[in-house]
């Protein structure tokens, strides 16, 4: 800095220069005159006074700002000196040479872009205007003196991107006036309060700034260092800086001006167009003098507040970015996030070209191999790989950071420092020149098959994008196996909640590309379960409907695990059971849902994509219908067969809608349905029915271990002398035995023979009220035998001469109606699964069950609790 000006400059305590601060922001003309003289000159005459910022001068002069900062107004000034500008002279941008040879915009955009209204101290810069105190050391950006107007472009139809959004614009020679955002440029600042209440480190700003600097006490404006700060005026303030500040571009401008970003460019502009503009037409026209159309350059988008999902002409758009990298303002924003520009700022992962090249031809295979070109690569799938690289927060991802930059799988990408060539600052976010390309895990996944078949698997897409299966199933720490119905399976779904209802439906779903944002409906179809036969179209399924029974599919549609280990029956997410046979032989390997099994139609496996290189697993396309849960319940499973039917009254009870005699019920807390009846005992979740033979429960029955239903009504306050207490007391002891006696019956987790090697201790329904713990069994299974042991260590085995008597498949709905009949005109609110096995014998919790009970009436008296 200038020695004379430096001399002249009033040295005052940081805390008197705070509260000059205040004064400053809130003076106007009149507030001016007659100030004390200890406050010194204007920024103007400070300039003047400098001798060395003649060129910022002649900008001050040439804009018509001279009366602005020579006497009134309060402004704070970013100001470079005249070997700053003499050094830019020789390298800058806009191949500048002079002072002559900038235009008037370009006059503006220097002065303005250097220029904030208010005055601000480097230390109060940092601070955030709030009510009823300012948030300090949150401020890293600020709008500045520019106006969205200074700089406007005429984009010839050579810069116009190669896609149809530009077409109606080609053939215009002049080209188009084009606004690169109609919101002003505004500063970008790394500040030392700014960085230490933000956690930034000094290697931070080492990278940040390139090199440049080594210290977070710095203080930097669009990549420029201050080199002298807080220079007092009249009538604002003067930061002198160690360069010319020019106004930072926004990061889609900074790719648009780098070569070695051309081709991250080229990709990024494939999800732009231009759009007319009214508002700014008028203004530009009226400060111009000009008769132009004047558009404004957006990006499709996603991002709250800057949404757009529509081109030009109103058409939907298939792929949209994660954010507008061209919007100046741009903030990370959600409903817990409604922040504005002040507090942060986005950023990009760019490779440079021959990292792109090198990515495609070798990690990048997939794509290549399926597509050639770039220019082949559908936005839809590309727009997955932009994605990932654009970061939406920049200050929790700094360097120092970067770990929290994640995936589409939600977990840290990998970014080391060391990935960095070099970085960028713009008006709305930092751009990270990489030596690498970070891939999104997609590429990879058992996802990816069903992105890139855009014309044969989009509905199901449609399901695992919107509804934030993505990152489920890209996750790497898992495997999967990821049976894939492709569009013309999804036109066969039978709908669940029509289970209960005297007319099943049957869902044919669609991918609706015309609609403003592209996406799955589903017609409606009266259906014949036993012909196979679509009946009269019924109305179309609502959104919620849509998305309800997308969901239920997708849970019961991915396993975790290899269904080609030489096992049978296999849980999905959902925790349904299917069974998998002749598994990885495409053409014969078959999938099957408990509906696929109740009807005795498998359904095969015509395409299976291998995953495993690279990826996580692997994946099943079916093209005859949508695997699919069946009706029964292990109510309507008891039903079917004699052989369950001693176990099968015991449950069901004397009166099925009394939660005081029996454990199944057909309304479910007064507000569900279900098909028939459900168990009370089951949650959300999967589980084991043990059945004991007939012949078994008899035998205890006749030992008067086990009363029986008819035995509880035979306790008549008649049979009992009239004496009623007695005959309650002995209703209660008999009821009390036969439900723990069921309780233990059900078992926590689905068992199946076929499922591979099943060793452990699984909790039953049955509370042991001594330590609030439920009753456990012991479990052992494999491919061809099912054995289980009791509290008393009695061995009990899986009876399988028939095959109807084991692995009986079930599911309990709940319906969001309370009438079966309409539930299909509603959703499905949750289900439970169960497997159900003959056992050759009982299972005992206690040695009190060993012990008689005498239900004769008045037979017992003597026993009874009176307590009870």
């Amino acid at each position: 800095m200038n020695r004379r000006f430096h001399k002249m400059f009033i040295l005052l305590p940081a805390a008197l220069l705070a509260r000059l601060a205040t004064v400053l922001t809130a003076c106007d003309n009149s507030d001016l005159e007659g100030q004390p003289e200890w406050l010194g000159n204007s920024i103007y005459e400070r300039l003047q006074d400098g001798g060395n910022y003649t060129t910022m001068l002649r900008l001050i002069d040439d804009l018509g700002y001279t009366p602005v900062l020579r006497q009134t107004g309060s402004k704070t000034l970013f100001a470079a000196d005249d070997d700053a500008f003499a050094r830019w002279f020789q390298s800058n941008p806009w191949g500048v040479n002079s002072y002559e040879g900038l235009s008037l915009p370009q006059k503006k955009l220097l002065l303005g872009s250097a220029m904030v209204n208010n005055a601000y101290l480097v230390e109060l810069l940092s601070n955030v205007e709030a009510s009823p105190d300012p948030l300090e050391g949150m401020c890293m950006r600020r709008e500045t003196s520019l106006s969205e107007y200074d700089s406007v472009a005429r984009w010839l139809p050579s810069q116009m991107p190669a896609t149809r959004y530009w077409d109606a614009h080609r053939h215009k020679t002049q080209g188009i006036v084009l606004l690169a955002d109609n919101h002003s440029q505004p500063m970008i600042h790394f500040l030392p309060r700014f960085m230490q209440m933000n956690n930034i480190t000094d290697e931070d700003q080492r990278i940040l700034t390139n090199g440049q600097s080594n210290s977070r006490q710095d203080a930097w404006v669009n990549g420029i260092r201050i080199a002298d700060r807080d220079i007092v005026c009249r009538n604002g303030y003067i930061h002198h800086m160690d360069g010319v500040m020019m106004p930072g571009d926004n990061m889609a401008q900074i790719l648009r001006s780098h070569s070695n970003m051309s081709q991250w460019s080229t990709l990024m502009d494939r999800f732009c167009a231009p759009y007319y503009s009214e508002q700014a037409t008028q203004d530009y026209n009226r400060l111009n003098g000009t008769q132009d159309s004047v558009f404004v350059l957006r990006y499709f988008s996603s991002q709250n507040k800057q949404e757009l999902l529509q081109d030009p002409g109103r058409q939907a758009v298939t792929a949209s970015l994660a954010f507008d990298p061209g919007w100046n303002h741009y903030m990370y924003t959600n409903p817990n996030n409604t922040k504005d520009l002040h507090y942060d700022c986005g950023a990009l992962l760019v490779p440079t070209n021959d990292a792109l090249d090198y990515w495609w031809n070798n990690d990048g295979l997939a794509l290549q191999d399926q597509y050639h070109t770039w220019e082949n690569v559908p936005d839809q799938v590309l727009v997955e790989l932009l994605n990932v690289n654009m970061v939406p927060e920049f200050v929790s991802t700094v360097p120092s950071k970067f770990e929290n930059i994640v995936n589409d799988a939600k977990v840290s990408m990998g970014v080391q420092k060391s990935d960095v060539d070099s970085c960028f600052m713009g008006c709305n976010g930092v751009v990270y020149l990489t030596n690498k390309v970070f891939a999104p895990a997609t590429y990879s996944s058992v996802a990816f098959p069903a992105l890139v078949h855009t014309e044969t698997m989009n509905i199901i897409y449609w399901g695992i994008d919107k509804l934030d299966f993505k990152p489920y199933l890209n996750s790497m720490d898992s495997y999967y196996s990821f049976f894939v119905p492709n569009n013309s399976a999804m036109l066969h779904y039978v709908d669940p909640c029509s289970y209960g209802s005297s007319q099943t439906v049957l869902y044919e779903f669609y991918y609706d590309a015309d609609r403003a944002t592209p996406t799955v409906c589903a017609h409606r179809y009266k259906y014949d379960m036993e012909t196979g036969t679509i009946g009269d179209r019924l109305s179309d399924a609502s959104t919620s409907q849509v998305e309800n029974r997308m969901r239920d599919i997708l849970d019961n549609l991915i396993v975790v695990g290899n269904v080609e280990d030489g096992n049978t029956y296999y849980r999905t997410k959902g925790g349904a059971t299917i069974r998998v046979r002749a598994a990885g032989q495409a053409g014969t390997m078959t999938i099957e849902g408990g509906q696929q099994i109740e009807q005795l139609q498998p359904t095969a496996v015509t395409q299976i994509f291998d995953q495993t290189k690279n990826g996580n697993g692997k994946v099943y396309v079916v093209e005859s219908e949508v695997p699919s849960s069946g009706r029964k319940s292990v109510y309507k499973t008891l039903s079917e067969h004699v052989e369950f039917s001693r176990f099968f009254d015991l449950l069901r009870g004397g009166d099925p809608d009394s939660a005081q005699y029996n454990l199944t019920t057909s309304i479910i807390d007064n507000s569900y349905s279900c098909v028939d009846f459900n168990i009370r005992l089951f949650d959300n979740y999967h589980y084991t029915v043990w059945v004991p033979t007939n012949e078994s429960l008899d035998a205890l029955h006749e030992a008067h271990l086990l009363p029986y239903w008819e035995d509880l009504e035979a306790q008549t306050d008649e049979a009992w002398g009239g004496d009623r207490d007695a005959a309650k007391r002995m209703r209660y002891q008999i009821r009390q035995r036969i439900f723990d006696f069921l309780r233990y019956h059900i078992q926590d987790y689905s068992v199946y023979m076929g499922q591979g090697t099943v060793a452990g201790r699984y909790e039953t329904s049955k509370l042991n009220p001594q330590n609030r713990k439920f009753f456990s069994l012991l479990v052992d299974a494999d491919n061809s035998h099912i054995n289980v042991t009791d509290a008393l260590h009695n061995e009990r085995h899986v009876l399988t001469a028939d095959a109807a008597l084991y692995n009986n498949m079930c599911r309990e709905y709940l319906f969001t109606s309370k009438d079966p009949e309409t539930a299909a005109n509603g959703n499905l609110y949750s289900s439970a699964y169960a497997v159900v096995h003959l056992i050759d014998g009982p299972l005992f919790f206690s040695d009190s069950q060993l012990q008689p009970m005498d239900w004769t009436p008045g037979g017992g008296a003597s026993r009874l609790n009176k307590n009870e």
